[in-house]
């Protein structure tokens, strides 16, 4: 692309020759950076009459007859790819209709009885998933619903009662147990040509028969001891889960709280905007402003409500996760009613934060049980081949149904004996593997120990630093304001520019955001030093 000089004479007035000659540079500067290095001449000229008027003339014919050839250098110059000024904007999606006479949304089926696949039904009206209802919490109320609703919290639980059924299973074979079985047998042996064989039809009735394992080598101890391992485990994996739950809820909860401040900031800023334009706009009306005054101020004003627009939908996203979180059985969009502030101080060391959290974590102990029931499972594998004896007794019924008198009763009683002495390695082999899992969690176990001490350390950090960062920020907070106070008012006066103006409403903005991201980290921070000490 050949390079086009570009002349612009720019008249200025004697009485705005010293406001303005500066901002008309700059607009040569912006106009040589957006031609893509199209080497910009200007001349400020003054209305004063002067004897260079014929060469000034000249100029602008011939300015005139490169017109053409500049605008397509410009249209060159652009950026091949990049969406333009004219680009179309779709439709938004369309809004559910609701008719005058619809009942409100129904609760979701409960689910928790379920016993076929048939409950487990979603909706198929549209109007069944509208959300028409907002509910305001404070923090503590949506902990609460967590605990209560949240499905993580719930699926711990059976879990728990999952784990208890296999504790009654292994305990149960400790106790005889009692059965009873018929059977029934048509023989019909061949006659081999003797006229005397005949067909037999046998019942034969244990009415009541007694087994009982006398010694199993500590195989049925081992299984109880490990099933009451898995009790404790699920136990530990509850407490565990709603440690998990509340901090997330929280940290959605501070979420919520953190976009519904940048919605507030953004819309401050952009009335802001609003009341900077209108001064531009006067000042343009009364001779004392430039269009390019007007032009800064409108952009600054669709930057930022573009900013309040990206914030509103953070706002919106970060709700439904919240809402996700508590699992209402009708949809409901949540909001949070608690501002935003310091929640608390923390009054531990360092070191006493990391002591408590390494000894009141559940995951550490998760581990300790594991451990343990790898133990365990290893002797019971080892018992399976060692020395077993059974004890059983029943009491008989039977006979020949087809020859009267001969059915009776009787009874047995007797032992049994049994041991694997040869099972080409596959109980030892799987005790070795339950052994292996011993030194997993063992190591599981050191590795959880170092991120407790590593995400403590972070909260704590993080604490400190967010504490020393509100202090600075509302320092900011109070400066920025003066300074665009005293923005507006040179810029008022004609002493200032838009510019200065512009640069201080960014700057309070700044502060604003600043100070709520700030309170929010120090708030998030203090909730994960509870969630490490195990205290949330």
């Amino acid at each position: 692309m050949r390079s086009v000089p570009l002349l612009l004479s720019l008249p200025l007035s004697r009485s705005h020759r010293k406001v303005d000659s500066l901002s008309q540079l700059m607009v040569c500067l912006a106009l040589s950076l957006w031609a893509g290095g199209l080497p910009v001449s200007a001349q400020i000229l003054s209305e004063e009459p002067s004897g260079t008027d014929s060469g000034l003339t000249a100029q602008t014919e011939s300015e005139s007859e490169s017109a053409s050839e500049i605008k397509e250098s410009l249209e060159e110059s652009l950026v091949k790819g990049l969406p333009s000024g004219d680009v179309i904007t779709p439709p938004l999606p369309p809004d559910l209709t609701v008719p005058a006479d619809a009942p409100p949304p129904s609760p979701a089926p409960a689910l928790g009885d379920a016993r076929s696949s048939e409950a487990l039904i979603v909706p198929q009206d549209p109007l069944q998933v509208r959300i028409e209802s907002v509910e305001g919490l404070s923090l503590d109320q949506a902990l609460d619903l967590a605990v209560a609703q949240n499905l993580a919290v719930e699926q711990a639980r059976l879990a728990i009662l999952r784990a208890g059924t296999s504790l009654d299973q292994a305990l149960a074979a400790f106790s005889p147990t009692f059965s009873t079985t018929w059977s029934y047998l048509y023989n019909q042996p061949p006659t081999g040509g003797s006229p005397f064989v005949e067909d037999s039809s046998r019942i034969s009735v244990s009415l009541l028969r007694l087994d009982y394992t006398f010694l199993d080598s500590g195989r049925r101890s081992a299984a109880v001891d490990s099933a009451q391992e898995a009790v404790e485990i699920a136990e530990l994996r509850l407490d565990q889960v709603i440690q998990d739950t509340r901090l997330a809820v929280a940290s959605a909860y501070y979420q919520v709280q953190q976009a519904n401040a940048l919605v507030a900031i953004n819309e401050a800023s952009v009335e802001s905007s609003l009341a900077s334009l209108r001064d531009a706009q006067a000042q343009e009306r009364a001779g004392l402003g430039t269009r390019f005054s007007v032009l800064q101020a409108e952009t600054e004003l669709a930057n930022n409500r573009q900013t309040l627009i990206r914030a509103q939908n953070d706002q919106q996203l970060a709700q439904r996760a919240l809402a996700e979180q508590l699992n209402f059985s009708i949809p409901t969009d949540v909001d949070v009613i608690d501002p935003i502030r310091p929640q608390g101080n923390w009054e531990l060391t360092l070191e006493n934060t990391i002591v408590q959290a390494l000894n009141n974590r559940p995951e550490l102990e998760i581990q300790r049980r594991l451990l343990e029931q790898s133990k365990d499972q290893a002797r019971s594998a080892i018992a399976s081949i060692q020395p077993q004896v059974n004890l059983f007794a029943t009491f008989d019924f039977g006979g020949d149904i087809q020859v009267r008198n001969s059915t009776d009763t009787g009874y047995a009683a007797g032992a049994n004996f049994n041991w694997t002495w040869f099972d080409d390695g596959a109980s030892n082999a799987a005790a070795q593997g339950f052994d292996i899992d011993a030194l997993t969690a063992a190591r599981t176990f050191e590795q959880i120990r170092n991120q407790i001490r590593r995400t403590t350390e972070d909260a704590f950090f993080t604490l400190i630093n967010s504490r020393q960062a509100i202090d600075s920020s509302k320092t900011a907070i109070t400066s920025a304001e003066e300074s665009l106070r005293l923005a507006r008012l040179r810029f008022q006066a004609g002493v200032g520019t838009q510019t200065d103006v512009i640069a201080a409403e960014t700057a309070l903005t700044t502060a604003r955001g600043n100070l709520s991201n700030s309170i929010i980290a120090y708030n998030l921070a203090l909730v994960q030093l509870r969630r490490q000490i195990n205290q949330l």
